[in-house]
């Protein structure tokens, strides 16, 4: 088999009815017999090396690799290799993206499209300005994920420096969907676990919502 050939060019953004040049580059691994991958991934679990669009990621200590929100425009979930982690890095190039404190761990783990997600938030209590203790946010925010059945290994640890939320979750859609826009609905979710449980620490809360109604996500 002859060696890959890669292929750069800028992409095009059409925006306000004019074409301009973007700032990133698309790349596009051309294999033998004119397929197309986007992905791709050398060497063995041990020293196991993940490119997109020819771009090397970056692997950080826990075994996910980084990637950078200006590589996703081209990509669909079902490109991401099968059990192999990732972790957004930066914007998506719509601007969606991920607080800070949450550390959301991406991974395709069938020959399906759908993504198991991982969230951890991290939550440092000296740097904590919300308008309720941090323990009772996490708290209300654990209550509103454990009344839902999509989410599974939810817990929370505190400490006197820190509060731990995790919880994880399967996304999938019964669209095709790129792998922006799926980054985007989980992005939501992630927020919204976050706005339902903020709520319920509100006074009245309960008697603003219909009866089945205050935690459904």
């Amino acid at each position: 088999m002859d060696e890959p050939c890669f292929f750069r060019f800028f992409v095009r953004k059409k925006m306000d009815g004019h074409l301009v040049l973007s700032h990133a580059f698309l790349t596009i691994l051309f294999l033998e017999g004119g397929a197309v991958m986007f992905v791709q991934v050398t060497g063995d679990s041990h020293n196991q090396e993940v490119l997109v669009m020819g771009e090397r990621l970056d692997r950080q200590q826990d075994g996910y690799y980084l990637l950078p929100g200006r590589l996703v425009h081209a990509l669909k979930p079902h490109d991401l290799p099968v059990g192999i982690p990732f972790k957004l890095s930066g914007a998506l190039p719509s601007g969606y993206g991920f607080y800070r404190e949450d550390s959301v761990i991406f991974r395709r783990t069938n020959d399906t499209p759908s993504l198991w997600i991982d969230v951890t938030s991290t939550y440092m209590v000296a740097e904590w300005d919300g308008l309720f203790s941090v323990e009772a946010t996490v708290e209300a925010r654990k209550h509103v994920v454990e009344q839902q059945q999509q989410f599974a290994f939810v817990l929370s640890e505190a400490t006197e420096q820190q509060v731990i939320f995790h919880y994880e979750f399967s996304w999938s859609s019964e669209q095709e969907m790129d792998l922006e826009s799926a980054l985007e609905s989980i992005c939501d979710t992630v927020i919204e676990v976050e706005a339902r449980g903020n709520a319920r620490l509100w006074p009245g809360y309960r008697n603003c919502m219909e009866e089945g109604e205050q935690d459904k996500l």
